[in-house]
């Protein structure tokens, strides 16, 4: 714009009075403006204090041009709203510069920019603008046609040290890590250094060097403009980038969002399920249970039974034991499963167990915390012996609480088993506090005991232990012949497993034929 309007002449002017004198102003005024508030932005968004006093100090210096533009006799040949001689022009040239420089030295003192400190550093640079718009030059005589005087000169040439001196203190506290708004600033500050120092070496107005100062006056601020652009553009891309990625994973997380509130709805519509299940069974429906005898090794006898619970779904067919309880105890509805199966056991067992045989009742630890099952034993009249097998899936927490709970069914008669010694939680620590009157060795330590010498070593410290504190030894999962004679040869004096007999749904016998015809 600036070099097609060099050469057209605006009416009734000469060379001298160009269209590129106020193209360049207007340019100049225009990218003021925008760097102004692009600054101002960038103090708001980086926290960077320092850019709000040059943006100020750029405004200040856009109301500089606009009285220079509005001051060119070539626009008002009779006179405008603002002094035109070359005095007054000559002032605002300096004053606007000052000011420029000026604030770039608050913001390195780091003077905090709040706003009645912006304020009143705008408002005193405005006053000097306006005085020297309406006023005489306040400064002297500082131009003439011709050319500028030695304080112009020297004022001129103060001002390219002071640009210049802030310029490099800039950089120098940027300490190597210059960011974009401190590029614009020192592009700024450099371009208004140069523009003085040619401004300084004009002889007269419209000569090379005045022509140069004017072009470098547009530049400072057209370049930090395009500069600062650049960079809000570069930051814009980021937003919109940052913006497609949120949106991205918005999206991906409504869709987890969704597909979790699908699964919680599953989830509770199959906790619902289940608990519908499990209550129909703590009813009664579905629920029955299996004696397993327990035989005395060497005679033959059945001197007590196992009560083991057996579920059925609502078509009859048979559902898993051990899965039936997870799925209580993962609904909480565990403690009233077993004590369903315990009520059921004893409502039933007169009728298919022989006279004078014990019933033993799978009791976990948490049901021993309540006292429903001192009531239900202490309810049942019956001359059967009881025992309570204590199923040790889990471990003890509190064995003083447990301990307590034993000494009051034992009050009742009851006789306490530890079921599952010799593996997992049922450790001969756990032995020793419960103090039991039966050990039941566990299946995986029978199974395939005959060809086994440290299961042997083991079995035969067990029954060692118990001969010594007074407690009998049952032995569970027997399974074949060789078994149950390596068991007799260890002294066990008890067993229960598929080669003894099996979990009945009916009546037990008194003894087993194959042993007692042995016997």
């Amino acid at each position: 714009m600036a070099v097609v309007a060099a050469f057209v002449p605006l009416a009734g002017g000469d060379g001298e009075s160009s269209a590129a004198v106020p193209a360049c102003l207007t340019l100049g005024i225009v990218c003021a403006a925008l760097v102004s508030h692009m600054f101002y932005a960038s103090a708001r968004g980086t926290g960077d204090e320092r850019l709000a006093w040059l943006s100020v100090g750029t405004t200040l210096a856009m109301v500089g041009l606009i009285m220079t533009l509005v001051a060119l006799p070539s626009l008002f040949p009779n006179g405008g709203p603002v002094r035109q001689t070359d005095d007054a022009n000559a002032a605002r040239y300096l004053i606007w510069h000052v000011l420029l420089a000026g604030s770039g030295i608050i913001a390195l003192a780091g003077v905090t920019p709040t706003r009645r400190n912006l304020l009143i550093f705008g408002g005193l640079g405005a006053l000097l603008l306006t005085w020297a718009a309406v006023a005489p030059s306040p400064l002297g005589d500082l131009a003439s046609s011709d050319g500028f005087s030695p304080i112009m000169r020297a004022a001129v040439g103060g001002i390219v040290l002071m640009s210049a001196a802030v310029a490099f203190v800039w950089y120098r506290r940027a300490a190597g890590a210059i960011s974009w708004g401190d590029m614009c600033v020192l592009a700024l500050l450099s371009l208004s250094a140069l523009d003085a120092f040619a401004y300084m070496w004009a002889s007269q107005l419209f000569e090379g060097a005045w022509w140069a100062s004017l072009a470098l006056r547009a530049g400072q601020f057209a370049i930090p403009a395009v500069g600062l652009l650049i960079g809000f553009i570069a930051v814009a891309e980021k937003l919109r980038e940052f913006e497609d990625e949120l949106t991205a994973n918005l999206m991906a997380e409504r869709e987890r969002a969704r597909a979790h509130e699908e699964r919680v709805t599953l989830d509770a519509e199959r906790r619902q399920r289940v608990e519908d299940r499990m209550q129909r069974m703590i009813d009664g429906f579905g629920l029955d249970v299996a004696f397993q005898p327990i035989v005395d090794l060497a005679s033959g006898r059945v001197v007590g039974a196992e009560a083991l619970a057996r579920f059925k779904d609502a078509d009859g067919h048979a559902l898993p034991t051990e899965r039936c309880f997870l799925d209580a105890h993962a609904v909480d509805m565990g403690v009233d499963l077993e004590l369903a199966v315990i009520r059921l056991a004893l409502e039933c067992h007169e009728t298919r167990l022989p006279s004078g045989r014990y019933l033993a009742l799978n009791v976990s630890p948490a049901v021993l915390e309540h006292d429903e099952l001192a009531f239900l034993i202490a309810r049942h009249k019956s001359d059967r012996p009881l025992v309570v097998e204590i199923t040790e899936h889990q471990p003890v927490e509190d064995y003083v609480a447990l301990s307590a709970q034993l000494d009051r069914l034992r009050d009742l008669g009851v006789r306490v088993a530890v079921d599952d010694v010799g593996s997992g939680f049922a450790s001969f620590r756990h032995v020793t506090r419960v103090n039991p009157d039966i050990l039941k060795l566990d299946r995986t330590l029978v199974c395939g005991i005959d060809d086994d010498p440290v299961r042997q070593s083991l079995a035969a410290a067990i029954v060692a232990f118990a001969k010594d504190v007074g407690a009998t030894v049952v032995s569970e999962g027997i399974e074949n012949e060789n078994e149950l004679c390596c068991l007799k040869s260890l002294a066990v004096g008890c067993g229960q497993g598929f080669y003894l007999a099996r979990p009945n749904l009916g009546n037990i016998q008194a003894e087993v034929p194959q042993l007692a015809s042995v016997a």
